[in-house]
């Protein structure tokens, strides 16, 4: 296991130590069902076992990581009801916001919003599911910031790393005419202050598009897979 980048730094070495382990864990580099022990991983980061107890918890409360105390800590498998659950509350909470933000917006926060759809549409174009997905997230965080809802980028961040694993496993299943689609269509909105028209595209996103890749990923055996890769790599972890 070779998470990426050198010691921690001690300022904050708990997010750190989360945001070192949550990336592996999207990106495979931590396999679903590997055991994560904290003196293990507190000496690959360079640091003492507490702040990784403090990230395991925050990985498992974020479904991420899966604990039974004094038994084992592993990285949890994909559970496509979570994900299709995930999806959902992303959703209604983007969703919600447009009727506040719509009729505030400014030209800043126009340019602001353009600039993080570009970034979604060269996203689509290069085919990078990771780059989608944290696109996704910049532009309903910045729709959180000008209503000025705290709640809502906190919920946006919370969902937002069980969204992107699920990408990553699931990239032969993503539908890029549909996220190409969105793309264009929400730069046009914003562009056009069309609350309407925001609304559509997000409705076609969060109640077509990413349920179709779940529904792709699925009948592709994705659950089936994954469950039999957690169960191969906890036999061989196992103590």
């Amino acid at each position: 296991m070779a998470l990426s980048g050198g010691p921690l730094e001690r300022r904050s070495m708990s997010d750190e130590a989360y945001t070192r382990l949550q990336d592996a864990i999207i990106s495979g580099e931590l396999l679903p069902g590997e055991r994560l022990r904290d003196y293990e991983l507190a000496e690959r980061l360079g640091t003492s076992k507490t702040p990784i107890r403090h990230a395991l918890d925050r990985l498992a409360d974020h479904g991420l990581v899966e604990m039974q105390r004094n038994r084992y800590t592993r990285v949890a498998p994909i559970d496509l009801e979570q994900v299709r659950n995930a999806v959902d509350l992303f959703g209604d909470v983007w969703i919600g916001s447009v009727r506040h933000v719509m009729p505030r917006l400014q030209d800043d926060d126009i340019a602001a919003l353009s600039a993080l759809t570009d970034e979604m549409s060269s996203s689509v174009t290069s085919r990078d599911v990771a780059a989608f997905g944290l696109g996704m997230r910049g532009i309903a965080t910045e729709f959180a910031r000008i209503e000025g809802n705290v709640t809502r980028a906190t919920i946006i961040e919370r969902l937002g790393p069980q969204i992107r694993r699920f990408s990553q496993h699931a990239r032969d299943a993503f539908d890029w005419d549909g996220a190409a689609a969105f793309a264009s269509e929400m730069r046009e909105a914003v562009r056009q202050r069309d609350a309407a028209k925001t609304r559509a595209a997000l409705v076609a996103l969060f109640d077509d598009v990413l349920p179709a890749i779940i529904d792709r990923a699925e009948a592709e055996g994705l659950a089936v897979i994954d469950e039999e890769r957690a169960g191969a790599v906890a036999s061989s972890t196992a103590d």
